[in-house]
């Protein structure tokens, strides 16, 4: 493997590169590197290793099932066609994976026009954390001339809401950075909430950030609606069958550096939320319930549900 490759895994585990889409659009670049790069002399040992690289990348961040559905399309891509020539292989393989990310790209413009348009005049928005797909809603919205105010939670203990306020305060945007705890009383006054995902599973539950659940009840008490953005493609599959999306837990340190010896801490990077408490998914497939999410993901991945 690659130096290029490595530090591109070394960015995802420390953060450097954030979001779920980011996260996987990085993952498959690797891919088309490693395919330029492999010493490979044969197909066969080239396919062996491109998925092992794939491997590697998945296992990168526990939580990132739009990586995973990917690099596993990225595979069955690679296995399909390990019967090529090596160089006839090798430019299929860049042509496909290109493909993979110009699709990304589409799909999350749509999801940024769908998005944009749930915004009402005059709003406040209330967001969490950072997503590029929620900016970009935003970003959006403000070119469709829509006026309307964002409080972004800071978001403990990494501060990714900070993110946020500079990529919309850099777009023009009308936005406020408040500490975590403050939800409840901006939830008040506010008219939407939008969120982003890491992954959903066949039941519609959201996992996101830690932070992102007690969001979406507060806005439930206040009757205001919270939407989800995420591509169909952050579905994952392995719930279907009972196994629970892995909670990621990170390094203590960034909760406190030095803690006083009998002072315990614990840093779960996500949690799940109720698809109950979710109003609807926003999608490249358009804005539907949280109870649709399962249907139309195995539908655009090609799953099976029955085995």
């Amino acid at each position: 493997m690659g130096n290029k490759i490595k530090k591109i895994i070394a960015d995802i585990k420390s953060l450097k590169i954030q979001g779920a889409r980011n996260v996987a659009r990085a993952a498959l670049e690797a891919l088309v590197i490693f395919t330029k790069e492999s010493r490979a002399k044969d197909a066969k040992t080239f396919v062996n290793e491109f998925r092992k690289t794939a491997d590697e990348l998945s296992e990168s961040r526990p939580t990132e099932p739009m990586m995973r559905n990917l690099l596993n399309k990225s595979v069955a891509m690679a296995d399909k066609d390990k019967n090529l020539e090596l160089t006839r292989l090798r430019k299929k393989i860049i042509l496909q994976v290109n493909v993979l990310i110009r699709n990304m790209d589409n799909d999350a413009e749509k999801i940024a026009v769908y998005g944009a348009k749930l915004i009402p005049d005059n709003a406040l928005v209330l967001t969490h954390c950072h997503s590029s797909t929620v900016t970009r809603i935003l970003i959006k919205a403000k070119k469709m001339k829509k006026k309307f105010t964002v409080i972004s939670f800071e978001t403990r203990p990494r501060y990714q809401g900070r993110k946020t306020a500079e990529t919309l305060a850099s777009a023009g945007i009308d936005v406020t950075l408040a500490v975590d705890g403050a939800m409840s009383l901006f939830m008040k006054k506010a008219d939407i909430v939008l969120v982003g995902a890491d992954s959903i599973t066949s039941r519609g539950d959201l996992i996101n950030k830690i932070g992102t659940s007690a969001l979406a009840h507060i806005a439930r008490l206040n009757d205001v609606s919270f939407y989800c953005a995420a591509e169909l493609s952050k579905y994952s599959p392995e719930t279907m069958f009972g196994t629970r999306e892995k909670i990621e837990e990170r390094n203590l340190e960034e909760v406190w550096e030095t803690p006083p010896k009998k002072v315990k801490i614990r840093n779960p990077a996500f949690e799940a939320t109720a698809a109950k408490y979710i109003n609807g998914f926003i999608t490249e497939a358009g804005v539907i319930p949280s109870q649709s999410f399962f249907a139309v993901a195995t539908e655009k991945l090609g799953i099976r549900i029955y085995r």
